[in-house]
């Protein structure tokens, strides 16, 4: 079981800064749009959320959450449980934000959703060595390759299209579903999975956080889901402060400040919208 880890808000503030270089300066407002401070649940996943190598918590997403966070007023402590806990804790008013979070139908009841200015891309990856055996430029083509182990992981959504499709595979293609990326990468190596499916920036950022081992490689398809929200419990957080996030992220849109987080942490402009 992992471990409960709380930070405030304040402490990470200045580790994300330190790596995200300075984005505009917004004054907190006169009147906190929060009662009492939010819950966010987190797991490791870079490069959106991660601890850094000075044991601070860092990434993307946090980032750019705490940046919001300021202006909104609102105090935060971070949580670190494994992803479908958080999920089940959020739906459950025990948990008040998650990171990251695809739209989908089962969990629009439960949230109210804050665009992160996330785009998401998925990719299918394959052992180098074995890239040839799987010719793939759609989804369908992966139902003629005869028996194949594809692997996901248990509480990811990849977008509306794919996760469809993962419901419903063709007979040939068995989903297997592992806990975690890094364990689905170790499974990718050992042969035990002959495909994984992942977003593209995380399985980048865990390989070249271990850069030994058999070389992963993504096949030619590449799958635009749209994008990322926060998302904030109906159970635990009234709807004027999910409003009060989305008007403060719209500013850091407007003012630069998304721009300049996203090339710090993914050395590239931010996507045209």
């Amino acid at each position: 079981m992992r471990r409960l880890f709380r930070l405030a808000v304040h402490g990470l503030a200045s580790a994300a800064a330190l790596c995200a270089g300075p984005v505009p300066a917004a004054p907190q407002p006169a009147v906190s749009a929060c009662v009492r401070e939010l819950s966010v649940g987190w797991d490791s996943w870079p490069p959106y959320h991660y601890l850094s190598a000075r044991q601070q918590l860092d990434g993307y997403a946090v980032a750019v959450l705490n940046e919001a966070a300021h202006r909104t007023g609102c105090r935060l402590h971070y949580q670190q449980m494994p992803w479908p806990r958080t999920l089940l804790s959020l739906k459950n008013g025990l948990v008040d934000v998650a990171m990251e979070a695809l739209k989908t139908p089962e969990r629009e009841p439960f949230a109210h959703f804050v665009w992160a200015y996330s785009p998401t891309t998925v990719r299918l990856w394959s052992l180098r060595g074995r890239a040839a055996q799987w010719p793939t430029h759609r989804l369908e083509d992966l139902g003629k390759h005869g028996k194949l182990i594809l692997g996901v992981t248990r509480g990811d959504s990849y977008g509306a299209s794919l996760d469809a499709w993962l419901k419903l595979p063709p007979p040939s293609v068995a989903v297997d579903i592992g806990p975690t990326l890094d364990i689905n990468i170790q499974k990718l190596r050992a042969r035990r999975l002959d495909l994984l499916l992942a977003n593209s920036a995380t399985l980048r950022a865990a390989l070249q956080a271990e850069p030994t081992g058999a070389e992963i490689v993504p096949l030619a398809p590449v799958w635009n889901i749209g994008g990322a929200y926060f998302i904030f419990s109906k159970s635990s957080v009234p709807q004027p402060v999910a409003d009060a996030f989305r008007q403060a992220l719209t500013g850091m849109r407007r003012d630069g400040s998304i721009q300049t987080l996203y090339q710090r942490y993914f050395e590239a402009p931010y996507p045209e919208e």
